[in-house]
């Protein structure tokens, strides 16, 4: 029997970090692919990157229905945030003040998360709804007013992107063998 002390010692690599560091290098050939086309894209598709590896679960059916959840409420930020960028740009450009500006975009993040919430419940974003709401927010307030459209679109594709690749790696390519987890059954 094995001491806990000199297990947590050492360096243990599984293939859950394998295939995490292989969704990074996957993810970043196929987004230098896309720049082959737009060359003007960022290097490091960073969004790619972390829902690659955050997309590796401990079982491939767990990987599949998170994956779907998070494509889910990727979508329902997105519809929301592109109409909400352009009523907040029309208001923008007819308001001087930015006080005022500074509370209609207060005003539509709380729109627009209430109902990310409510729309990420209703298509079944399970515990993924609070993700919808966040990316929203991100999408409203995260970007210039020259890309604003381009910098949400972006950031939608590559979160779909890196969820695409944890698919290929966790479901597709390298499946964990029969293995069953209850948690699978809570996340339904």
């Amino acid at each position: 029997m094995t001491n806990p002390k000199e297990s947590k010692s050492k360096l243990h690599i599984g293939m859950r970090k394998v295939k995490s560091l292989l969704a990074i290098l996957i993810g970043f050939v196929i987004w230098q692919m896309i720049r082959l086309f737009i060359p003007d894209l960022e290097f490091h598709p960073l969004f790619i990157y972390m829902y690659g590896f955050l997309e590796i679960q401990n079982t491939s059916e767990k990987t599949k229905i998170i994956g779907i959840q998070r494509i889910k409420a990727t979508f329902i930020a997105l519809l929301l945030g592109l109409p909400l960028l352009y009523v907040r740009s029309v208001i923008h450009t007819n308001m001087q003040s930015e006080t005022y500006q500074g509370l209609v975009d207060l005003a539509l993040i709380l729109v627009g998360v209430l109902l990310a919430l409510q729309l990420g419940e209703r298509f079944g974003c399970g515990n993924l709804t609070g993700f919808a709401a966040a990316i929203f927010v991100v999408l409203l307030v995260y970007h210039s007013d020259d890309t604003r459209y381009l910098y949400a679109v972006v950031r939608a594709s590559q979160t779909i992107i890196g969820v695409l690749v944890a698919w290929l790696l966790n479901v597709v390519l390298l499946p964990y063998p029969g293995r069953k987890n209850e948690e699978t059954e809570e996340i339904q």
